[in-house]
């Protein structure tokens, strides 16, 4: 499965016009550059960052933002101001900060996991969320974090473990329906894989990524059911 990447945009001549009063009452600095998230395999060519430029939304704009706050690999007066354009953009993100840190996360050991996730050391990320686990094992994000690593380094019945305990606490979304499908799946289930895709496509009808996986596994199970019929 391919993750969204960062990139840094200069920023337009025309971009403090977007925001309407922003000039009065936000200061864009235009020598800091815009992150936005894209997806790994998206092809920018000659014309990608005009293109993207031209596409822009806010919503892109927070995703690569709070993306870099996240990790924290940016200058502190880059993650400064993106705090800063972030609070600007969405006043209520202070409301949803408090509740994350009232679930656990922005603990360290959660927020250490996630990043190694994200690197490419699953095993050395289940650590961490043991350890998270162990403080907040009510708090579905966790065993969300656990079934992912668990499912990238192909311990699928355990991954499938953690993902249902990730529903059952509360965590029901496509994100989940579509991990646990995929641990379904590698473990020979196209049945249950595809039943887990089409609760996630009602939440999220749009989600390309669940759309493909679905495909993928329509076809494995018509194939299947031809070969057992053949039999």
């Amino acid at each position: 499965m391919k993750k969204n990447r960062i990139i840094f945009l200069s920023i337009p001549e025309n971009f403090q016009n977007r925001f309407g009063d922003a000039q009065d009452s936000f200061q864009i600095n235009p020598d800091i550059p815009i992150p936005v998230e894209i997806p790994e395999d998206l092809n920018e060519g000659a014309d990608g960052e005009k293109n993207i430029l031209e596409n822009l939304s806010i919503e892109m704009i927070l995703a690569g933002m709070l993306r870099v706050i996240e990790e924290g690999e940016a200058d502190r007066e880059w993650i400064e101001y993106y705090c800063a354009f972030i609070i600007f953009l969405r006043p209520d993100i202070l409301t949803e900060i408090n509740r994350l840190k009232s679930g656990g996360l922005d603990n360290e050991n959660y927020k250490t996991a996630n990043k190694l996730i994200r690197d490419g050391k699953a095993e050395k990320s289940l650590a961490f969320i043991r350890n998270f686990l162990e403080i907040y094992p009510l708090v579905w994000n966790g065993w969300f974090l656990l079934g992912w690593a668990l499912r990238l380094l192909g311990r699928w019945t355990d991954g499938e473990a953690a993902f249902r305990k990730t529903i059952e606490l509360g965590g029901d979304n496509s994100d989940t329906r579509n991990e646990l499908a995929i641990c379904l799946m590698e473990k020979g289930d196209t049945t249950g894989a595809k039943q887990e895709l089409q609760t996630a496509l009602q939440v999220d009808p749009e989600n390309e990524k669940i759309i493909s996986n679905l495909q993928v596994v329509e076809e494995i199970h018509q194939r299947i059911t031809r070969i057992s019929a053949n039999k």
